[in-house]
């Protein structure tokens, strides 16, 4: 039989599925990086989210994989170019969690703009301050958004419905379908936004991405998203610019201090910027919790199955071409 491994907890759907045509499916949620590198060398396909890393080793041990399915979108644990030269179908669930993420980034910025987190946190005190908490409205908005993939397109299509402008740059993507989003350069989307949201993969080009630099040409003094990926993101001149007053707030769902876990260092290991970061009054913070939905669970499982049964059916053909 076909056997696939799975070693990060994905929904009973795809399990089912696959199992339903004719693979065996072994699930292994405690595993490490050397015991998976240690098994038999018994599966075409292997099923994970950010368990760990697969390097030259990992791939090294299992000549017989056909394809790894990352559930999700970032692929920075994965070895993609050894994967490539070895014959190895590298499959994606970005569509899987993208509403998830959109609908997190809508929530983060109103949270901001209608200041209810500060509000909460003042109330709960015996402080009925009305006049320092008044918002403002979405519908006023420049929404500038970086990076028009899955995520971003979400994210515009919710904003839509506030009437707000948006701003849309992405370095790979032009010309554009959506007739509600203006395409623009980087620095014009600096000029002009008063939100600035990131969706953009961790590639070693965009490390650091936003940094000092860059948000010094923010002129708008906007207020920044990230649901992307943290070490796309200087932490330390992120915090510069709060403040420095280049930017309002910073609603971060993601920190470039997490590991391949997706785990932040315990909190009597934090260094100073992490210090900073949690004491600022001006920043929103959510432990990666974007597209952790049990909807995203069910698309991310469906949009898998779909990839893997064309994946399989497209190595077939080839297999069974004539020479």
């Amino acid at each position: 039989m076909k056997k696939i491994l799975i070693v990060d907890k994905v929904h009973p759907y795809l399990v089912e599925q696959l199992t339903s045509r004719g693979y065996l499916c072994e699930t292994i949620l405690k595993i490490s990086h050397d015991e998976f590198v240690s098994l038999n060398d018994d599966y075409i396909g292997l099923i994970i989210r950010s368990k760990f890393n697969v390097d030259k080793e990992a791939i090294a041990s299992k000549n017989n994989l056909k394809f790894i399915v990352r559930i999700g979108s970032g692929v920075e644990h994965i070895d993609l170019s050894l994967a490539e030269a070895n014959g190895i179908q590298i499959i994606t669930t970005p569509e899987g969690n993208a509403p998830a993420v959109a609908e997190h980034c809508l929530g983060m910025l109103l949270t901001a703009l209608k200041k209810i987190s500060t509000a909460d946190q003042e109330v709960r005190k015996g402080e009925w301050l009305r006049e320092k908490n008044k918002g403002a409205e979405l519908s006023s908005q420049t929404v500038g958004i970086i990076g028009f993939g899955h995520t971003g397109k979400a994210f515009a299509a919710l904003l839509r419905a506030f009437g707000c402008e948006i701003l849309v740059y992405d370095k790979f993507k032009s010309g554009f379908n959506e007739t509600y989003v203006k395409e623009v350069t980087l620095d014009e989307l600096l000029q002009c936004a008063t939100v600035i949201s990131l969706h953009i993969n961790y590639l070693p080009e965009n490390h650091y991405f936003i940094n000092k630099t860059l948000l010094q040409k923010a002129k708008q003094k906007p207020i920044f998203i990230n649901t992307s990926r943290g070490l796309a993101v200087n932490t330390t001149d992120l915090i510069f610019a709060l403040d420095e007053d280049y930017i309002a707030f910073a609603c971060l769902d993601v920190l470039e201090y997490e590991n391949v876990n997706l785990q932040i260092p315990l909190k009597t290991e934090w260094n100073d910027t992490l210090w900073r970061l949690t004491s600022n009054k001006n920043a929103l913070l959510t432990p990666h919790t974007a597209g952790q939905t049990y909807d995203a669970e069910l698309k991310h499982a469906q949009t898998a199955l779909e990839k893997i049964y064309f994946c399989q059916n497209l190595l077939d053909n080839i297999h069974n071409e004539p020479n």
